[in-house]
C-alpha cells in the first residue's frame, strides 16, 4: 500500500513540475533596447528589463512596431509566432556603419502579413517560409540624417505568392535581382528606384512570363514598377553578361533613329527590342528591322531600351534629342 501511495507522490510531482515548466516557459531577450521597449508598450507582464519575457507574451502579439528603437540584436523575435506586422524600420541591427552586417530571423513567423526592415543594416533575409506576406520594405528611406542603412544585392519572393507591394528603393548598384516568379496578385507595386546615386542599380526582376510582363499584358497589367529594371525568366548574372557583352545601342544620343548591333551571331538570339520611358511605363515592342529603329516619335528625353533575346535580357538608356 505504502508502495502505491509513493508512486502516486512522484507522479504528481512529475505533473506539477510539467505543468510549471510549461508555464514558466520563457523566451531570451538580450538586447536592451528591444526588451525595453517590450516592457514599455506592456507586452513583457514581468515589468523588467532582466533579459527576457514569458514566451507567451510573446506570442499574444500580433504586431511590433520598432521604429528607431536602436536595436543591436533582434534575437527572441522568433517566439513571436503569431505575428503579422512587423516593423523594424531604421534600427542598427549588429552596430553601425563600419560593423558587420546584422541578421533578423522570420521563419517561424508563419502568419506573417507585412515587413518593413528598412535602413537596418542588413544585407540579406529569407522569407521564403512566409508564405502569407504581402507587403515588404527593404530599402533605404532616403538620404538627409539616415546614417543606417542596408546593403541587400537581391531578394528572393518566388515562395511568396500574394505579395503586392515590395520597396526596394535607394540602394548603389549593389541591388540587382529581384526573384517575383509564382506571384498570384493582380495588382503589385515594385519600387527599385534610386535617389541621388551617382551609379543607381539597374534591377532584374525575374517573372515567369517576361515578355507579358514587358508590355504589361496579362497577367501583369496591373503592376506598377518604378526605377531602372527589366523582366527576365532567367536573371542569372552570368548569363546577363554574357548578353550584356554582344548587344550595344548606338548611336547615343539619337534623333531619328537607332541601331541594335551584336557581336556574336550564331550564339544568341534576338527576340525583341522593349521601349519604356524613364519611369518604366512600356511605350512600345519592335520585333524586326533591330538595325534602323525609328525614334522619331519619340519626345525628347530619355528611354529605356530592353534587349530581348533567347539567353536573357540587357536595358541601355538611351537619349532622344
Amino acid at each position: 500500500m505504502k508502495k502505491i501511495t509513493d508512486i502516486k507522490k512522484i507522479a504528481l510531482f512529475l505533473i506539477i513540475m510539467i505543468s510549471f515548466s510549461v508555464k514558466a516557459q520563457i523566451t531570451l531577450i538580450p538586447d536592451w533596447s528591444f526588451e525595453s521597449y517590450l516592457v514599455n508598450v506592456g507586452i513583457d507582464s514581468d515589468g523588467e528589463v532582466n533579459g527576457q519575457m514569458l514566451t507567451s507574451d510573446a506570442e499574444s502579439v500580433e504586431e511590433l512596431f520598432l521604429w528607431g528603437e536602436g536595436i543591436d540584436d533582434i534575437s527572441g523575435l522568433e517566439d513571436f509566432i503569431n505575428l503579422e506586422k512587423l516593423t523594424c524600420y531604421y534600427n542598427p541591427l549588429n552596430g553601425y556603419m563600419g560593423a558587420p552586417y546584422g541578421t533578423i530571423n522570420v521563419s517561424t513567423l508563419v502568419n506573417l502579413k507585412e515587413l518593413d526592415v528598412r535602413a537596418s543594416h542588413l544585407e540579406a533575409i529569407d522569407v521564403s517560409n512566409n508564405a502569407l506576406l504581402e507587403k515588404i520594405l527593404i530599402g533605404n528611406e532616403g538620404f538627409g540624417d539616415i546614417l543606417i542603412i542596408s546593403d541587400f544585392t537581391e531578394l528572393d519572393l518566388s515562395n511568396n505568392p500574394s505579395v503586392n507591394y515590395v520597396d526596394a528603393s535607394n540602394f548603389e548598384e549593389t541591388f540587382t535581382f529581384l526573384n517575383m516568379r509564382n506571384n498570384e496578385e493582380e495588382s503589385v507595386y515594385i519600387d527599385v528606384s534610386s535617389v541621388g546615386f551617382n551609379n543607381p542599380p539597374t534591377v532584374c526582376i525575374e517573372v515567369d512570363n517576361a515578355v507579358a510582363a514587358t508590355e504589361r499584358t496579362e497577367p501583369y497589367n496591373d503592376w506598377t514598377v518604378i526605377g531602372n529594371y527589366f523582366f527576365s525568366e532567367n536573371c542569372a548574372l552570368s548569363t546577363e553578361r554574357f548578353v550584356g557583352h554582344n548587344f550595344s545601342i548606338s548611336p547615343n544620343p539619337a534623333s531619328e533613329y537607332v541601331s541594335v548591333q551584336q557581336k556574336e551571331l550564331d550564339v544568341v538570339q534576338l527576340r525583341a527590342v522593349q521601349i519604356l520611358d524613364s519611369s518604366g511605363k512600356w511605350i512600345k515592342s519592335v520585333k524586326d528591322n533591330f538595325t534602323h529603329i525609328s525614334v522619331s516619335d519619340l519626345s525628347k528625353g530619355v528611354y529605356l531600351f530592353v534587349i530581348q533575346t533567347d539567353k536573357g535580357n540587357k536595358t541601355e538608356k538611351v537619349i532622344v534629342e
